[in-house]
């Protein structure tokens, strides 16, 4: 059975078997049926232990021979002591998918947990089973209502696969919930990174790819899978464990080798991944990829509120490699009818002047100059500087945002907002659909560079591929 195959089992099963689940529920508890229940999961759920004929309305079973099927997909959560006889059981069953949630195996000090771990393994292969973990909160998937982890998460039906060496990803960042449909593989004794890139690269619910990684043991045959999905879907690689001190925790964290920083910077670059350095660049990447279009270049066009910040702005567009364009003639005598006559005007252009001494609409100023600055021949994408003074703002500006994705279709546009009502006219203007808001133009012009460097390496391998 093929990789992508097998990972259905885990990420889009029919019948589920929880092994030791609690007969304990309500707060605290941490009981995966509950969960599973509370989320509103469809499929089969075979609860197993032998103290409780019934838990939550649900049968139970005393054994895992005593179910009435091979489910999909097992769930071991049991004390390690008791893990391997499980497996064991479960590979009796003919159960093909399982998931340890255990702890104190690869991830443990000491060497009883590392042969427990190894056992498991073997007695895995021999049947034909796959595992996933131990040490994990096994899978999500927001469309199936459905989560492993003994932590209840929210989930939303995002486009957006993520594959993880923690569970924290789970509960997901500030801007976004990266439980779409996700996986922590663990200490990953079994099932592994590559073994989820290739079913999110056949996944047609998955259009971004974000792989959080510590460390792994075949460097080789990851780098030669992810080269080939990077040409599908936009993939976006979170790789810690940098410095010696975190190094070190990575080995306590999960059984893994870091490896060396450098080399895996060239090798990621190479393969054409996005490599981000925190979660916060992460959060700004995924949103970038799923709402914006790729510019076509680096040239960007700037719109402000404000002189000093339109500078500021230029700063970070030129730190990003995102370089200002000198207008072509059209845009700036287009631009000179919406700013007083003894004023300059250039890139950036500052729309102020033309509200408060001309006295032209706000709106019209701003839409106007957008739809001059989009319209130059040079300009790839487009950056408003924007004063959050008014919580009704970002409602009023949504037409001009949707206008310009209609006009420019393959021109970005992304808002540096400041100011008190930051948050309501991030929330408002996000409603178009079409344009993101960022709380600085550092971030804004780093998430423009991530889309024009995937797009710049899509259409070198396409010319080199050609050749």
């Amino acid at each position: 059975m093929a990789r992508a195959d097998e990972m259905k089992l885990f990420m889009e099963p029919r019948s589920i078997a929880a092994i030791g689940v609690s007969r304990r529920t309500g707060p605290g508890s941490f009981n995966l049926l509950e969960n599973l229940l509370g989320y509103g999961y469809e499929g089969r759920l075979f609860p197993v232990n032998p103290n409780a004929s019934e838990i939550l309305g649900v049968k139970t079973y005393p054994h895992v021979g005593a179910l009435p099927e091979a489910v999909d997909l097992a769930l071991i959560s049991l004390p390690r002591s008791l893990v391997s006889a499980a497996v064991t059981d479960c590979v009796a069953k003919g159960i093909k998918a399982v998931i340890i949630i255990t702890q104190g195996f690869a991830d443990a000090d000491d060497e009883e947990g590392k042969q427990l771990q190894r056992d498991i393994v073997l007695i895995a292969a021999g049947g034909g089973t796959r595992i996933l973990g131990p040490n994990t909160f096994g899978v999500a998937n927001a469309r199936l209502k459905m989560s492993t982890s003994y932590i209840r998460i929210s989930m939303e039906p995002v486009a957006v696969g993520t594959i993880s060496q923690t569970g924290g990803t789970f509960v997901g960042l500030n801007d976004i919930k990266l439980a779409g449909k996700a996986v922590d593989v663990g200490d990953a004794c079994d099932v592994n990174v590559v073994d989820c890139l290739e079913y999110f690269e056949q996944d047609d619910q998955t259009r971004v790819i974000v792989v959080h990684t510590e460390g792994m043991p075949d460097a080789r045959e990851f780098l030669r899978v992810v080269r080939r999905v990077a040409l599908k879907k936009p993939v976006l690689t979170l790789k810690t464990g940098r410095t010696p001190q975190s190094a070190r925790a990575v080995q306590s964290h999960t059984g893994a080798l870091a490896g060396s920083d450098r080399l895996w910077d060239t090798a990621l670059r190479q393969a054409g991944v996005v490599r981000v350095g925190d979660i916060e660049e992460l959060a700004d990447a995924i949103r970038a990829f799923l709402t914006l279009p790729a510019p076509a270049g680096n040239g960007i066009g700037l719109t402000t509120y404000t002189g000093g910040f339109g500078i500021i702005a230029s700063d970070a567009c030129g730190k990003y490699g995102m370089d200002l364009v000198e207008f072509a003639e059209p845009t700036l005598r287009g631009l000179r009818a919406l700013a007083p006559e003894w004023m300059g005007v250039g890139n950036p252009f500052d729309i102020w002047p033309g509200v408060s001494i001309l006295g032209k609409p706000r709106t019209e100023v701003e839409r106007q100059g957008l739809r001059h600055v989009l319209s130059d021949p040079g300009v790839d994408a487009a950056l408003m500087v924007l004063g959050a003074y008014d919580p009704r703002l970002g409602e009023e500006l949504v037409p001009m945002a949707r206008e310009a994705a209609l006009m420019f279709p393959a021109k970005p546009l992304v808002f540096f907002a400041y100011g008190p009502h930051f948050a309501e006219v991030r929330r408002s203007l996000e409603t178009a659909g079409t344009t993101l808001v960022f709380p600085s133009p550092e971030r804004a012009a780093r998430a423009l560079m991530h889309l024009r460097e995937r797009a710049a390496y899509l259409a070198c391998r396409a010319r080199r591929d050609g050749a």
